[in-house]
């Protein structure tokens, strides 16, 4: 059984700062987001039109997928590695988002369960709030 996620919406914020206040993350946090920062700084190229080239703006594009594909895996192990506090939580958030009872999510085997931490995990809109919460934190 494949389960489907809605949107997140601005309810789920709420939500989302319990899990990441239990996981206290706030200096690994800020971390990640001051590298991105730091290595999203593009030095012009192109002399004439005083821009990147169009391979140095794909090479920045593929570094800062990178960089993002990292910082969620981090995050996802944290969570993972924070599970047993978490756990009420996390089955409460992907019950809401999937239209299931929080029963129903208990009762999924391994891999659906992994299945869909894993495809929250890799929902654009979660970008938009670490981006936003990393902004708060500084």
């Amino acid at each position: 059984m494949t389960l489907e996620m809605r949107e997140l919406k601005g309810d789920d914020l709420f939500t989302l700062l319990s899990i990441v206040g239990k996981l206290d993350i706030k200096d690994e946090f800020i971390k990640i987001f001051e590298g991105n920062a730091e290595a999203s700084t593009v030095i012009p190229m192109d002399k004439k039109k005083k821009e990147p080239t169009k391979a140095e703006k794909d090479k920045k594009e593929e570094e800062a997928e990178k960089r993002g594909m990292e910082a969620m895996a981090g995050l996802l192990q944290k969570v993972m590695m924070n599970a047993s506090k978490l756990k009420p939580d996390i089955n409460s958030l992907l019950a809401d988002l999937t239209g299931k009872g929080i029963g129903e999510i208990q009762k999924l085997n391994l891999k659906e369960y992994t299945s869909l931490i894993i495809g929250f995990f890799k929902k654009p809109e979660l970008g938009d709030f670490f981006s936003s919460i990393a902004s708060l934190l500084q």
